[in-house]
């Protein structure tokens, strides 16, 4: 198989086949830093983004006040978000164990998950624009609307936007199986995928045009009697327009470093796939942002992660006291307070997690 590979590789060079300077330098040269410095930092970038968006669905999910269309489009991107960092990790087990380059069609079983995220995130946050367009101009019938249909609708257009994508990176993978790639999933936008950084510009254009509709909407024709929704959807607005100016900054720059860069510089294979991931490195500091950015701007986010937050550590802490106490009791040890009153789980509970 191996020799199979070369040989294919090694045929179609006039056709300025991708990756092949790197292939041919590093394949066989074992762990190398150029391969392993920018996968750990995809990691170390998309672990805490993945918990944070774990953290956002899950305080969708518990809180009654987050179960508006804007919050489950925020929930819906979240998850798709952590489909397309999960696909990571296969770089890094590729860089770190030296194997280097693997199969294009190898990658896909891993990857293929990602492709279909990345892919419905931005579909979906387009959603969550115009989701934002219609609430400020029709109001009135955006409270009437038949929110299942509504959301189902939205759901249908990101997963189908994921599949399309996904059908692309399987025909192409039918195509050049043997195509080597290093596991960074920019490697599988090749040939015929290049249409997916094309389509995400297509995305980031629409939403920021939508966010600059609901901009001039939202200031001129709220209504100035309306002071305590006009807060409530100023500190959404805010927040909603820092999460797109990241997330899609990220992608930009991913997108242009594809598209824009590689065709006007003369780079070589390597220079090209060093400027793609540093283009990744970027998006994925966009989409790990979301949950951050609600956190800092919108006070209803903030109020329910600090309290799921709370009950996670509480619990944690009550469960060790429950062990601890009992011991101190069979020995005819009490725990009180100044006012000779026992101190009960729940207070030690209250004494190492006080209310911010």
């Amino acid at each position: 198989m191996e020799g199979r590979n070369e040989s294919l590789i090694n045929s179609t060079i006039n056709n300025n086949f991708p990756n092949y300077m790197l292939y041919s330098e590093y394949k066989h040269s074992g762990p190398s830093s150029l391969l392993i410095v920018p996968s750990v930092i995809m990691c170390v970038e998309g672990v805490p983004g993945i918990a944070a968006n774990f953290l956002l669905i899950y305080v969708t999910i518990q809180n009654k006040n987050l179960r508006g269309p804007t919050n489950y489009l925020l929930a819906l991107t979240a998850f798709f978000e952590i489909l397309h960092q999960s696909g990571h990790f296969l770089f890094l087990v590729v860089a770190v164990s030296g194997i280097n380059l693997i199969d294009y069609s190898t990658a896909l079983i891993f990857q293929l998950h990602s492709i279909f995220g990345v892919t419905a995130a931005q579909t979906s946050m387009a959603s969550t624009a115009a989701d934002r367009l219609l609430s400020v101009l029709i109001p009135i019938k955006y409270n009437k609307i038949n929110i299942r249909l509504y959301l189902s609708i939205h759901t249908i257009l990101a997963i189908s936007s994921g599949i399309w994508m996904s059908i692309n990176a399987i025909n192409l993978s039918n195509k050049y199986p043997t195509l080597p790639v290093t596991g960074h999933i920019g490697d599988l936008c090749v040939y015929e995928m290049n249409i997916m950084f094309q389509f995400i510009m297509l995305l980031c254009g629409i939403t920021s045009i939508l966010y600059i509709f609901v901009w001039i909407a939202y200031r001129f024709l709220s209504k100035a009697n309306n002071v305590t929704q006009s807060d409530s959807q100023s500190r959404l607005l805010k927040s909603l327009i820092f999460i797109v100016s990241i997330v899609i900054g990220g992608y930009v720059m991913c997108s242009i470093s594809h598209l824009v860069i590689n065709q006007f510089f003369n780079l070589n294979d390597i220079q090209q796939w060093l400027v793609g991931v540093f283009g990744s490195i970027l998006l994925n500091i966009g989409a790990s942002s979301e949950t951050p950015t609600l956190y800092i701007f919108s006070s209803i986010y903030r109020e329910a992660i600090k309290k799921q937050l709370k009950q996670l550590f509480c619990r944690k802490t009550q469960n060790n006291v429950i062990s601890v106490v009992p011991g101190l009791v069979n020995r005819g040890t009490q725990l009180a307070n100044r006012n000779g009153r026992i101190v009960t789980n729940n207070s030690l509970c209250n004494i190492s997690n006080p209310k911010i």
